[in-house]
């Protein structure tokens, strides 16, 4: 196990204090990535604990006691706690009280950041009055996240875990398309919105520190789910597809599952059957997709016969996108996780020596936390933050400008994870230039308006590359050639950064890794997403999004019932480590302020995506209990659930957090008897059945947003489970102005998701649509300093063109959004 290094020691951000003051998961998230990446947080707690203390899961029998049995010494060991805020200071302060108001104001005038869960306007009721922090520290950002964000027509529902998932999107394709949808556990909604708060606030922060002036960050728990989406808007708008539940996807094998991806005929290898690949039916696209369920079938029936790891490895080393369906204990096993490093042992004061998840990245210079326990309640109360100076603006007054505005990137990539992150820093000014192969890559060939394919220049017209490359440049090198490696060194002798999302052997091997980066500009940063991480004995393995959400441990504990497994089909990682990548990268901009070296950041979408199974992980570290899956039922309240309403295939989510709620929805569906019948939350989970079918009875007479509305006026935790179209008319997101508009030279007006985050201060701009094929090649090589001549030598080359290099050896993904190999 790895050793927690100290705190704050030569961390990217050594030198950032964050005030924590949010109290629930996703500010504790965003405090917690802060934290590893060097920055020193202090919560600002209630002398009664924070929201997170009381969610557990605990230690002993019982993960999730009633809320009245949680003492104060529960309050100490609850896992939520012990993991998202390890690394952290704990101040107890009363906001009720002009004592705890003005101790506040006094701790916010020597933080760089104040991460919350309120709107300003709550804030107010608070009695804490944002514009005076402000006034009293100008640098300082404000960035909150809450379910739906501070102003709209759903800004002041009340939310819950299920209800912030159905909200997202993601919901409603996940499960058999005969039942009810899944919910993913673990307070998935809350951990994407911490992650984009986290970047959100960083990007401030930068901003700040050019023009001495602090802002505030809004993060909506539904946009971030939805902005981790990349085919869930565009399949309905272009293909007219309502995107459904599809099954589960997996293949049982004699110990356990694995998945499958990018299903090819390679398969028959691993079968011992090679004579098959042969076969006519495994020749063309057409005929090998009519052969396909037959194909799985006989991969069923010889997996049978042998062990999960047997086939991942074998799977592997035959070239094939296999990976296992790892529980939480497989993980805490994995040769990977433990060779890299990822699982950091604290000893806490209360809970003892305790393992927790490490940060889902490697920075080359710059060491990452946790660098102490999760704190005592108070801990650190009497603790004193000297007032932040105002720092000297780097930059002219004027107009605010985007918070990266001269930040130039070079982004090799494909797929989803690393152009997500590329469009982040775009979104928020970097100048980037996509590296392209004269390759159609798997994200031109999916999601083509009105589905037409055969359209010359289709290659431009995908969506999924389109959704993911706006704001961005492009230009085809052909690396593999010694003039265009040589392009491409030239070009990054003038980057601040290179992002690529290539297994781990495939820069080195061109001859552009960071070495001989850096030997060419010392201070550039190299970001690389890769599935395993850039060490460890599985480094060279490869997989795709669907691949990682197996073995990172969601798909184990997300079903209908204990051996009842489902994939979610949401490609589970690749959103998050491309955010990751993001964070990280601006992160050691940061570092490079101070000392103008770059470094090499290192992420692992494994590790991405068993970093939002928290919840389990720490469940099984404190006792034993393996996370199986239970429906959309949650062990802390009790009902909860998906119940089927008034139309085709639509359903409601409601999560009865108390007693009062639990009343109130008695009431509405017209049973108050109930509320008499099964007062606590012991009884109704003893009668969660009973229950269940009383609220179906009411909610198949109403469409899921009428009873959603009723059932939030009366205050209980419930909303619609949106599928894509409701998402894409949603009122909500509309008044919010959270979609993107924008012209693309070939497919016209495009509507894509919007930003995860709002800066007050970031200015309006005309988002520019994705990039043509080669697009930029003349003039990206010209700003790099090569002559028209050079550029003309290296178009007779071919290694700059602008069109594919052979449209006839192109096939369109088999598999939907995929991962590099």
């Amino acid at each position: 196990m790895a050793q927690a290094p100290d705190s704050g020691a030569g961390g990217a951000l050594g030198g950032v204090v964050a005030l924590e003051l949010a109290g629930g998961v996703a500010g504790a998230y965003a405090g917690r990535l802060l934290s590893d990446l060097g920055a020193r947080v202090v919560l600002a707690e209630p002398a009664s604990g924070s929201r997170l203390r009381r969610l557990g899961p605990f230690p002993g029998a019982e993960p999730h006691p009633d809320p009245a049995l949680i003492d104060a010494e529960l309050l100490e060991r609850g896992g939520l706690h012990l993991a998202l805020n390890a690394g952290k200071e704990s101040s107890a302060l009363d906001l009720g009280s002009g004592a705890g108001r003005s101790r506040l104001a006094a701790l916010a005038r020597g933080a760089d950041l104040l991460i919350g869960s309120q709107s300003p306007a709550d804030l107010e009721r608070l009695g804490v009055g944002l514009e005076r922090l402000e006034a009293e520290n100008p640098a300082l950002v404000y960035a909150a996240a809450t379910a739906y964000g501070w102003e709209g027509p759903h800004a002041g529902r009340r939310s819950s875990e299920i209800a912030d998932y159905a909200t997202g999107g993601s919901m409603y394709f996940c499960g058999d398309p005969e039942r009810e949808p899944l919910m993913v556990h673990s307070y998935q909604a809350e951990l994407h919105a911490g992650l984009h708060l986290a970047l959100g606030a960083l990007a401030a922060l930068r901003e700040a520190a050019a023009s001495g002036r602090g802002q505030r960050v809004e993060v909506s728990a539904q946009e971030a789910m939805i902005s981790d989406q990349v085919w869930l808007g565009s399949s309905w708008q272009w293909g007219g597809a309502v995107w459904r539940r599809r099954g589960t996807g997996l293949i049982p094998c004699r110990d356990g599952a694995v998945i499958w991806g990018r299903a090819g005929p390679e398969v028959f290898l691993m079968m011992g059957r090679p004579e098959l690949m042969e076969d006519p039916r495994a020749q063309s696209q057409e005929s090998w997709l009519a052969w396909l369920p037959e194909v799985r079938r006989m991969l069923i029936e010889w997996a049978a016969d042998h062990p999960m790891q047997e086939l991942y490895h074998l799977g592997q080393a035959l070239g094939l996108k296999m990976t296992p369906v790892n529980t939480v204990s497989d993980l805490d096993e994995s040769a990977q996780l433990r060779a890299r490093g990822w699982w950091r042992s604290l000893d806490h004061p209360r809970a003892g020596a305790i393992e927790v998840p490490g940060p889902p990245w490697r920075l080359s210079r710059s060491p990452s936390g946790p660098g102490r326990p999760a704190p005592l309640l108070g801990e650190h109360t009497g603790l004193v933050l000297e007032p932040r100076d105002a720092p000297p603006p780097r930059a002219a007054p004027g107009e605010p400008a985007l918070p990266l505005a001269g930040l130039r990137v070079l982004e090799v990539t494909s797929a989803w994870a690393g152009p997500l992150a590329g469009r982040h820093l775009a979104d928020l000014g970097a100048d980037v230039v996509v590296v392209e192969r004269a390759i159609v890559q798997s994200t031109r060939s999916q999601h083509f308006p009105g589905g037409d394919q055969s359209w010359p220049g289709f290659y431009n017209r995908g969506s999924s590359y389109n959704m993911l490359n706006r704001n961005k440049r492009a230009i085809v090198l052909d690396l593999k050639a010694p003039d265009g490696r040589d392009a491409l060194l030239r070009l990054a002798e003038r980057a601040d950064v290179v992002l690529e999302n290539n297994s781990p052997r495939v820069m080195p091997s061109l001859g552009i890794g960071y070495e001989q980066l850096a030997q060419r500009n010392p201070g550039v940063v190299l970001c690389s997403v890769s599935a395993f991480g850039a060490s460890g004995p599985e480094a060279s393995y490869t997989a795709l999004g669907s691949n990682i959400e197996g073995s990172s441990g969601l798909v184990a504990q997300t079903g209908y019932g204990p051996g009842e497994r489902y994939a979610t089909g949401s490609f589970h990682a690749d959103p998050i480590g491309g955010t990751l990548g993001a964070l990280v990268t601006l992160a050691a901009l940061a570092e490079r302020e101070r000392s103008g070296r770059g470094q090499h950041v290192d992420v692992s979408l494994l590790e991405s995506g068993g970093s939002f199974l928290v919840d389990s992980l720490l469940e099984y570290r404190l006792s034993g209990r393996v996370a199986e899956p239970r429906g959309n039922r949650s062990r802390r309240i009790a009902p909860q659930g998906a119940y089927r309403s008034a139309g085709d295939d639509c359903w409601l989510a409601v999560g009865v957090e108390d007693d009062e709620q639990w009343l109130a929805l008695a009431g509405v569906i017209g049973r108050p008897e109930l509320a008499a019948r099964w007062p606590d939350l012991a009884s109704r989970r003893g009668a969660h059945d009973e229950i269940d079918r009383a609220i179906t009875e009411w909610s198949e007479q109403v469409d899921h947003r009428r009873a959603a509305e009723l059932l939030q006026q009366a205050g209980v935790a419930a909303a619609p489970v949106l599928a894509n179209w409701e998402i894409v008319s949603d009122p909500h997101l509309y008044e919010r102005g959270y979609w993107v508009e924008l012209v693309h030279p070939e497919t016209g007006l495009e509507r894509w998701e919007g930003l995860p985050w709002r800066l007050s201060r970031l200015p309006a701009r005309d988002h520019a649509p994705a990039p043509l094929l080669g697009q930029h090649s003349d003039e990206v090589l010209a700003e790099g300093g090569l002559a028209p001549a050079e550029i003309a030598s290296l178009r007779e080359q071919g290694v700059v063109k602008d069109t594919p290099a052979d449209l006839a050896l192109f096939i369109p993904s088999l598999s939907g959004p995929t991962a590099p190999s």
